[in-house]
């Protein structure tokens, strides 16, 4: 087992360099750059000052000299400096001269989209193996058929369009809930319980939005597996020594269907940093989509570079920590790992 981690730790290294190689290049490929759009809010800016824009990026260097450089920095965990006109650091904070302290821009927005992915994450798990129990335990029962159609529902319906819907209908239309942001005016003002409370009105609407698709597909793998399952004969071996079915369901079947949602659980992690483009951007939530978002449109090349970076180590730890959570909850891969 320790040879195997040993070589899929030393395999990412090539893999990293590619990724990012590959991203790099294309972001390069895009028209424009950072001093076009800096230039189209100053109709006064000179080709001269967009040339000295471009010295001062290195963008006027061979696109290797520019990426060696990145790789440079990266290897040091330095990702630089945004190229907007804040030039606030990229990850974490910086203490200039005078003591003054700047937050990097993904250390700002990493904790809001952890929290609203997490929890998105855990209500997922939750309500889809509970929805795939119910539906594979009642099939082809009035239960099933429900949940079936919700499901499909769930598939089919655009993420963006459901959240202008209910931002009209619950925002606009009622004024129940926030349609934006994760604060009201006067947050700073509440006391604990209402902040709290202003908090949890803000997350209902993301939360929903980006948990459905989730809970569509991982209900029907869910449904899916524990039909499967129940045609093993180790349940029938089980329900002839005469136990309950609530201990065969819950004990034996759901327990062997569970195995593969490491893997789903493993590869979730990325998404968990990566946020929602779509979902941040239209509810104006400052995470690491939107902020990805933002940075693409002004082509501020070191922020996406970090973001990219980021996505790309935790794509290939999240890959193997379901290997070896699969491994761990499966003696027959991990013999075959450790052989």
């Amino acid at each position: 087992m320790l040879n195997y981690l040993i070589k899929r730790l030393l395999w990412m290294i090539p893999m990293l360099i590619g990724i990012s190689l590959i991203s790099f290049f294309i972001m390069h490929l895009a028209p424009g750059d950072i001093t076009a759009s800096e230039s189209a809010f100053n109709p006064k800016a000179s080709e001269e000052s967009r040339q000295k824009l471009r010295a001062l990026y290195n963008l006027d260097k061979p696109l290797m000299t520019q990426y060696s450089l990145w790789l440079k920095r990266i290897v040091k965990l330095d990702f630089g400096n945004s190229f907007a006109s804040h030039q606030r650091p990229v990850l974490w904070e910086t203490k200039d001269e005078k003591g003054n302290i700047t937050k990097g821009m993904i250390q700002d927005a990493l904790p809001i989209t952890l929290m609203i992915n997490l929890i998105g994450l855990l209500i997922i798990f939750v309500l889809s193996i509970f929805l795939g129990v119910v539906s594979a335990v009642n099939q082809n029962k009035w239960p099933d058929r429900l949940i079936t159609i919700i499901v499909f529902v769930g598939f089919a319906v655009p993420g963006f369009w459901l959240a202008l819907l209910l931002m009209y209908w619950t925002g606009v239309t009622h004024s129940w809930l926030p349609i934006s942001g994760l604060h009201s005016a006067g947050y700073e003002n509440m006391d604990l319980i209402s902040q709290y409370l202003d908090l949890f009105k803000h997350l209902i609407l993301p939360v929903f939005v980006s948990s459905l698709g989730g809970l569509a597909s991982i209900s029907l793998y869910v449904r899916n597996g524990m039909l499967d399952v129940l045609q093993q004969e180790f349940i029938t071996t089980a329900r002839a020594k005469g136990l309950t079915e609530n201990k065969v369901i819950y004990g034996h079947a759901l327990r062997n269907t569970l195995l593969p949602l490491i893997t789903i659980l493993g590869l979730s992690i990325p998404g968990l940093i990566g946020g929602s483009v779509i979902g941040e951007s239209i509810f104006a939530i400052s995470g690491m989509g939107k902020l990805f978002f933002d940075a693409v449109l002004m082509r501020d090349f070191p922020v996406v570079m970090g973001i990219l970076t980021i996505g790309s180590v935790l794509t290939l730890f999240g890959n193997l920590i379901a290997d070896i959570g699969y491994a761990w909850a499966d003696p027959r891969i991990r013999r075959g790992i450790s052989n």
